[in-house]
């Protein structure tokens, strides 16, 4: 919100201007004669007034609710959902494009034109038995549980969606694998790591995290030279870096699940790759 004020004297008449702008809304108030200046002057505190009651019922982060759906068919099959929804859409044009990009990054081929969880957790469903049912010929339990997990970091700046996927068919071990979309809560645009692979720091990228790798975990690793070392499709951003996460048999031994490394922003810096964040 901003005030302007401004005193003339045209034609030996004073007039009094208040301009008043909130946001697109404009409210000008020219005063003639100066001795009714208190009324204007009341006029201004109510316009404020209001205008700051409107501004306070806005929220500069983004709030969410967790929708929950279970589909349990027997003893045979299994499937949840957990997503995380902003339902303070109208407070933001960016928390409105994030929400629509999770919603169809999520579901996929399974989102539909307009948002609609419950339906689009259906489609999918379907989906997912039969596609079970087709590989499933001796009628073991099949499960497979999606679940988010959303985080606020770089003092509230950005906003990064953890979605795991479970899947077990009967084995020993469920698969899990995650998948990472981190947003820029001013612009909503999502932060495309994909440039790290491309650029001449990229020898010296793999070579800080396979050093990170093999001394936290030596032997275990099936990589044993950091040229037979890739990057990751999980990558996301931390408080303090980034970080590059390989999923279970990647790189590693099972016993060991996930394998993450994270990069300090400097850490990045000193491999000569830009920091874009």
């Amino acid at each position: 919100m901003r005030i302007i004020c401004s005193a003339k004297n045209i034609k030996t008449k004073k007039i009094f201007v208040v301009t008043i702008k909130v946001r697109t809304f404009t409210l000008i108030l020219i005063n003639i004669d100066m001795r009714k200046l208190r009324f204007y002057i009341l006029a201004i505190i109510a316009v404020c007034t209001v205008a700051c009651a409107e501004e306070t019922t806005k929220s500069n982060l983004p709030e969410f609710r967790t929708f929950e759906y279970e589909y349990i068919d027997g003893d045979i099959y299994n499937i949840t959902i957990s997503y995380e929804q902003i339902t303070n859409t109208a407070d933001s044009r960016a928390f409105a494009i994030i929400d629509s990009m999770n919603y169809h990054t999520t579901f996929g081929e399974f989102a539909l034109e307009k948002q609609d969880l419950q339906r689009s957790s259906e489609i999918f469903k379907d989906a997912a038995v039969a596609s079970m049912q087709e590989y499933n010929f001796l009628g073991y339990e099949c499960e497979m549980h999606i679940y988010q997990v959303a985080s606020l970091l770089r003092k509230s700046s950005v906003v990064c969606y953890d979605t795991v996927i479970e899947t077990n068919l009967g084995g020993v071990y469920p698969i899990i694998n995650h998948s990472y979309e981190c947003y820029d809560l001013a612009s909503g645009n999502a932060y495309d790591f994909s440039y790290l692979s491309e650029g001449e720091w990229y020898d010296a990228l793999i070579e800080t995290i396979y050093n990170k790798l093999e001394a936290q975990y030596g032997d275990m690793l099936h990589i044993t030279e950091a040229q037979y070392l890739h990057l990751p499709v999980a990558i996301y951003l931390s408080d303090s870096g980034i970080v590059f996460q390989y999923q279970t048999y990647e790189i590693g031994d099972p016993v060991l699940g996930n394998i993450a490394v994270e990069l300090t922003d400097a850490e990045l810096s000193a491999t000569g790759a830009p920091i874009l964040w």
